[in-house]
């Protein structure tokens, strides 16, 4: 069994957008319900290309260590171009890219996961 994964990106609509995260609400954190989460979102796009973290760091140019760390969100400010490579490993599209960008400077972003699950034929099928 193979699994896939659907995954939608939005960027929240707020009023105000414009300020920085700890300005927004007073200070308070921002309840939004989609918080960013850049490991899991780099997760989910390489699983869904069907990659291990080897075979996108090696895609990537990156040691497979970076990836495991994005992954983590053990690194709390990754490489420009570290985001960059991996997102041209991946082929992400423009709007991708874009979340990914945000969810690595901390901004919330909206996802939306869809797994689907393909029961792959067995010998004999």
């Amino acid at each position: 069994m193979r699994v896939l994964a659907d995954i939608t990106v939005a960027a929240p609509a707020r009023e105000d957008e414009d300020l920085p995260p700890r300005e927004r609400n007073g200070g308070a954190p921002v309840p939004t319900g989609a918080e960013p989460v850049l490991g899991a979102l780099l997760r989910a796009w390489r699983e869904r290309s069907l990659l291990t973290q080897e075979e996108l760091a090696e895609r990537a140019g990156l040691n497979v260590r970076t990836v495991r760390r994005v992954e983590a969100d053990a690194l709390s400010r990754p490489r420009a171009t570290s985001l960059r490579l991996l997102a041209e490993a991946l082929g992400l599209e423009a709007a991708e890219l874009g979340a990914l960008t945000r969810a690595a400077s901390g901004t919330a972003i909206e996802l939306t996961v869809t797994l689907r699950y393909v029961e792959e034929p067995g010998p004999g099928r």
